[in-house]
């Protein structure tokens, strides 16, 4: 989501952002390419991150794209896989929401120049993330 956020607004409980977690980014381009017509640009995102956005022929992007560093992982990296970002008034409350209900935080960080964000995991397992934008 290393997109310009400035003119973004969401709205509590919208999708905003699909992220592809990769094993092999290339491969992965090459493939929704392929399937789906996806375009594919690079992304500034951290320094040293391989970090593209895609989008369906729109102006903006609506995903973001990325090669998994196992060393994010202590060597132990997760396999391949979707995140899906949902917009949220209040990062933070949402997080200590989900907490209340079962749920559980494994991350809330800030995104430089983005927004803020967090991974929360359901009472059943599933993963899904929270975003905010700067304002």
């Amino acid at each position: 989501m290393a997109q310009e956020t400035s003119d973004m607004t969401v709205r509590h409980g919208e999708f905003v952002w699909s992220e592809i977690a990769a094993t092999d980014a290339d491969r992965t381009q090459t493939f929704y390419q392929n399937v789906f017509g996806w375009s594919f640009k690079h992304g500034d995102a951290a320094p040293g991150m391989d970090y593209r956005e895609f989008s369906n022929g729109g102006e903006r992007p609506i995903g973001g794209l990325y090669q998994i560093d196992p060393a994010w992982f202590g060597g132990n990296p997760p396999p391949a896989h979707w995140l899906i970002y949902v917009g949220v008034d209040d990062v933070d409350a949402s997080a200590e929401l989900a907490k209340s209900l079962g749920g559980n935080v494994h991350k809330v960080m800030d995104i430089p120049n983005v927004g803020r964000m967090a991974i929360i995991q359901d009472p059943t397992g599933a993963m899904i993330a929270t975003f905010n934008p700067n304002i």
